[in-house]
């Protein structure tokens, strides 16, 4: 076995049929790199040597996926997701997988959209062979169904103080923060003091946990520092709390008369509450830390006096 690590990744580097080969193996974790540089040298052996192209798996493409993306940030998420794929499709070669195959496997009591993430990693794997390993001739079309991306649910006032009323008092006060900042779920739950910045009113969220991958400084209103200022320690997490479990805040949503609405809505909720109050879209946008124009121009609809006062420019 050939492996060379160089600037943290393992590299192989052997000979095949009086050829050098040296290729990273885009892991610096040694067991990884064992297993990657095996199935790699077996690929490299049966084309070089046998002239023929390798068979693989779907379960060996999972295995070698989760290798070389390792880096990647969702890396947690596609192996949830292929651990419920593999017992169903891991053992077809890849030659053997096509859309149908790949239909019949999807949950069928699953939301469009939860669907459409199952396909688009079978899809991504898939694509990887063909373009990358060079172990199919062409990646099947999988497409993916119509979502329902118009669902806005955000609250009144009323309806948010009777969602908290209805929570166990420790979950209160990240609940409440969640609707004075528009903070993501793991943002809030994940805060730690030594983000907080209580004189400047602001809290930090680091880059690899920001959505966009880039860092957001949150303004903290008078609310939300009052709300910070009132927590009984000042070290480690923030809220205390690693999660709300779903029972509890389905149970706590059904008492407030809004059942199915989810904690990521709070964000909606507050997007709204913004827009309703004015806040230009520009600002709104930037204060959410959301990429793009579009993906805040959903809330335009909440704020009537927005193409109100543009209307007025007009005039005859």
């Amino acid at each position: 076995m050939a492996l060379k690590l160089r600037n943290e990744v393992y590299w192989l580097d052997v000979q095949i049929n009086g050829k050098r080969i040296r290729e990273s193996l885009k892991t610096g974790d040694k067991a990884a790199a064992k297993q990657a540089h095996d199935m790699r040298v077996g690929e490299l052996w049966r084309v070089g040597v046998l002239k023929e192209r390798p068979k693989c798996t779907f379960g060996q493409a999972c295995d070698r996926w989760l290798i070389e993306k390792a880096g990647k940030r969702s890396i947690e998420t596609d192996k949830l997701r292929i651990g419920l794929i593999k017992p169903k499709l891991g053992a077809r070669q890849l030659s053997e997988i096509t859309r149908e195959r790949v239909e019949k496997i999807l949950p069928k009591d699953a939301k469009p959209a939860t669907r459409n993430r199952y396909r688009a990693l079978i899809r991504s794997i898939l694509k990887a062979a063909e373009r990358e390993w060079d172990l199919i001739d062409r990646a099947p079309f999988i497409k993916a169904e119509r979502e329902n991306n118009k669902r806005e649910t955000f609250l009144t006032r009323e309806q948010a103080e009777a969602l908290l009323a209805n929570l166990l008092p420790k979950y209160r006060p990240a609940v409440r923060f969640a609707m004075l900042t528009g903070l993501r779920r793991a943002n809030v739950l994940g805060l730690r003091w030594d983000a907080v910045n209580l004189e400047a009113a602001t809290a930090k969220v680091a880059p690899e946990d920001a959505k966009g991958g880039k860092q957001i400084v949150v303004p903290l209103n008078e609310a939300a520092v009052a709300l910070l200022k009132a927590l009984p320690h000042r070290h480690g997490s923030v809220f205390g709390i690693a999660h709300i479990s779903r029972s509890v805040w389905q149970s706590a949503c059904e008492k407030a008369g809004v059942p199915g609405f989810r904690f990521h809505d709070l964000r909606h909720t507050w997007a709204s509450w913004h827009a309703q109050a004015g806040t230009p879209i520009q600002v709104l946008q930037e204060l959410g830390g959301w990429a793009s124009h579009s993906m805040v121009q959903r809330y335009v609809a909440f704020a009537p006096s927005h193409l109100a006062a543009a209307a007025e420019r007009i005039n005859f």
